[in-house]
């Protein structure tokens, strides 16, 4: 099945074009195409992995985003390295419980390679799904502060199901409507009333939980990046033109990555019947970690372990 099905309301609204088929090779290797079956497990806080990554050009504020993980967390780090200096990859060697892995761009078409259509993203979440039950994946922008207690309990809230198990919570104050290019819904349609009604998620910061539902997300979300009209259209651009109506109308831009896992992440809630609460505010990531962006330090890294 490589047709995106739209749902509203536990209804079949509308079938995207066919991806690729030889793409389900990448699906098979990652663990994620419809064979593939997952029961949702206890989130055991110590196991839980953190995956980041960064090109040489962001490697300062991701100085700063180690720094606020290492603040509060003793868990593995797995950094993925879009095109370091030696000098850089040097330095992450010196911080405890630190994997660098080199994305492998040789391995995908070329345009992942282009880091501005932030296909590399669901690449990564991909290939670590089939490691880690329990993982974030984070921008270099992401700061983490008072975990204790929030984050153990959005942890709990999702081991319960009162959490999806792709979650998303730091609101973009538009809808997904404003900020996704016309020619993505050719692979993943949504309907546009639907797509106006419900605020956009930031990708920044994104905690999966191994089940079926975060399978089909990740599914859908990697085929999409391998796909190049669905991700990145060539006339798409990330500057917006917003006026008063930030929902209703587009704002001329699009939002790559972001775009495509909200689209996705809400039709697969909608198909399973989840309630169209505001999941801004329920159990906010903003208890325990925020976005600051632009936030550099100069340095250097130096946490070994103890």
């Amino acid at each position: 099945q490589m047709q995106f099905i739209a749902y509203e309301e536990k209804r079949e609204d509308a079938r995207g074009c066919n991806f690729y088929c030889p793409l389900v090779h990448f699906l098979d290797l990652w663990k994620i195409s419809d064979q593939f079956s997952y029961d949702l497990k206890p989130i055991e806080a110590s196991k839980v992995v953190f995956v980041t990554y960064a090109s040489s050009n962001h490697f300062s504020e991701a100085r700063k985003g180690i720094k606020s993980m290492r603040t509060v967390f003793e868990n593995k780090i797995v950094f993925y390295n879009l095109g370091l200096w030696d000098t850089q990859v040097e330095e992450l060697s010196k911080v405890c419980n630190l994997e660098v892995r080199k994305f492998e761009f040789e391995r995908f078409p070329d345009f992942v390679s282009e880091l501005s259509g932030y296909n590399f993203k669901p690449i990564i979440m991909a290939e670590v799904f089939r490691e880690f039950e329990h993982f974030w994946i984070i921008d270099t922008s992401v700061r983490f502060f008072d975990v204790d207690p929030y984050l153990y309990e959005f942890y709990a809230n999702i081991t319960l199901g009162e959490i999806e198990t792709m979650a998303m919570r730091h609101p973009a104050t538009h809808s997904i409507f404003a900020t996704t290019h016309s020619k993505m819904y050719n692979y993943l349609p949504m309907n546009f009333s639907l797509a106006k009604s419900l605020e956009m998620l930031e990708a920044n910061t994104i905690f999966i939980a191994r089940s079926n539902f975060s399978r089909e997300a990740v599914k859908w979300n990697a085929l999409c990046a391998l796909t190049s009209d669905c991700m990145a259209p060539a006339e798409a651009y990330v500057s917006c033109s917003f006026d008063k109506d930030r929902n209703g109308k587009y704002a001329n831009c699009h939002r790559y990555d972001q775009s495509s896992i909200n689209i996705i992440v809400s039709s697969l809630l909608e198909r399973d019947g989840w309630k169209r609460r505001d999941r801004v505010k329920d159990d906010s990531m903003a208890n325990f970690n925020s976005v600051i962006r632009r936030d550099n330090d100069e340095m250097p890294l130096s946490t070994p372990c103890k």
